[in-house]
């Protein structure tokens, strides 16, 4: 290992001297703010420049940073920008529809300006998930690719900067072979169904070098193709030792510290095999707070006793789009299905039309259909607004904590969407609840109500 860090010591001094390092100034005006502050990122969600919004919404900074991609944060809502030493952008947007809204102008606006109509449009291109995701793998390898297609269209009509174009480019073909590499992950996460793609589907990942550190620093959707791949591999290991084999195989120093870091994230996604994880981390380090920190989460991963069929619901109250207090109790007599989510949850988002179907299609039966949002107490009014512009049907509350309310601290509800069926007398049915654009969800419903 020590001779790997002596050379990448060479290799990264040498990469970070072609990079442009240089002053950057972003202000702007933000309409309807919800919270009083904005940041630059990095991948690793290390804030390096922010800046306090005045009573009018206005704000300013400057930083120093290299050329390339970042994060725009703004509460929860987050957006990929391209920073260039010299840049003065100004941008505005309204806090209540961040996406839409976002635009730049100024010196270095009109790459900005792609990155931000990129997103809305890949939102669209992707909206139907039947569509994109439950076809065969040839057509789904076209959908992938009409998407990068669309992309690089739309980048042809900014008068963008070579730098840019060629970085883009770029990221637009990572983006497509993470598609490639998740497309058994998101089968299962968005129409609940497993898959086994064949060996010739995951053929050209075979081609990716995983080694590009100036890549693996600059792109994001390399980064996480990266990432993905070897998560994968660690994953498949059989025991500790063999995955302690596979990461300590791993030749990049960059990939090895980011993969390591992940490892505690993966004690509680991965509960059956925790202790591996736990294992793992301690044979990989000796940062006593980190080890600390990962048995201290194991602990609570294995003692956490959650709610299971049959057990009564715990209550709620909480205050509906009007201000009425709705308990569900009041709800009794009917069996209810309860989606928790927030505006900034784009997986959430992706599943609102097929809530929106489920309503209509039980609306004469004795279902309720109930989102709990676990915005923040500050953005309520931007919950407000989505309702309406969404024309969101079924019960809508606002939970009074966010995810410290009594109600998602007893189902240990720490990532949404999440979707939970209770019977008519209260009682539990699915603390786990198949999602809306599951088919075995109709299936469920129907034997149910029938």
């Amino acid at each position: 290992m020590n001779k790997l860090l002596n050379s990448l010591f060479i290799l990264l001094f040498t990469v970070s001297g072609f990079a442009k390092t240089g002053k950057i100034t972003l202000s702007g005006a933000v309409t309807n703010p919800s919270v009083n502050t904005i940041k630059i990122t990095d991948f690793n969600y290390k804030e390096l420049a922010k800046a306090n919004l005045d009573s009018d919404g206005n704000f300013k900074l400057t930083t120093k940073l290299e050329d390339g991609f970042y994060s725009l944060s703004y509460g929860r809502n987050t957006a990929y920008i391209y920073l260039y030493p010299k840049d003065e952008l100004t941008l505005t947007f309204d806090a209540n529809h961040f996406d839409e809204t976002l635009i730049f102008t100024g010196q270095g606006a009109a790459r900005n300006n792609y990155l931000a109509k990129k997103s809305v449009l890949d939102q669209k291109l992707t909206e139907d998930l039947e569509a994109f995701y439950k076809v065969d793998e040839a057509t789904y390898l076209k959908n992938i690719e009409n998407v990068k297609q669309k992309h690089l269209a739309a980048l042809q009509t900014y008068n963008v900067e070579p730098f840019f174009k060629t970085d883009e480019e770029k990221s637009l073909e990572y983006g497509r072979l993470l598609k490639i590499q998740n497309y058994q992950s998101f089968y299962k996460f968005y129409l609940g169904e497993e898959i086994t793609p064949s060996d010739a589907f995951y053929e050209p990942l075979k081609k990716v070098d995983l080694t590009n550190e100036a890549d693996f620093k600059k792109q994001p959707y390399y980064r996480y193709l990266v990432n993905s791949i070897w998560s994968k591999r660690i994953d498949e290991a059989p025991d500790v030792n063999s995955m302690f084999k596979v990461i300590r195989s791993i030749k990049s120093q960059p990939v090895f510290v980011s993969l390591a870091n992940g490892l505690y994230g993966k004690i509680s996604s991965k509960k059956e095999r925790a202790k591996d994880y736990l294992d793992l981390i301690k044979r990989l380090t000796t940062n006593t707070k980190y080890i600390e920190a990962s048995e201290k989460r194991y602990e609570e991963v294995m003692n956490a006793k959650g709610l299971t069929k049959g057990d009564a619901s715990p209550e709620f109250s909480y205050e509906n789009i009007n201000g009425e207090t709705i308990s569900l109790s009041d709800l009794n007599g009917k069996y209810v299905y309860i989606d928790v989510w927030a505006t900034w949850c784009g997986p959430c988002i992706k599943q609102v039309p097929y809530l929106k179907k489920l309503e209509e299609r039980y609306h004469d039966k004795d279902i309720v259909f109930v989102s709990i949002s676990v915005d923040k107490e500050k953005v309520k009014d931007t919950w407000k607004q989505f309702v309406a512009d969404n024309a969101l049907g079924g019960v809508q509350l606002f939970a009074d904590k966010s995810f410290d309310s009594d109600f998602m601290n007893a189902y240990a509800v720490n990532s949404i969407p999440r979707f939970i069926l209770i019977d008519r007398e209260g009682k539990i049915l699915d603390p786990e609840a198949p999602r809306p654009s599951f088919e075995k969800t109709k299936v469920l419903l129907d034997g149910l109500l029938e």
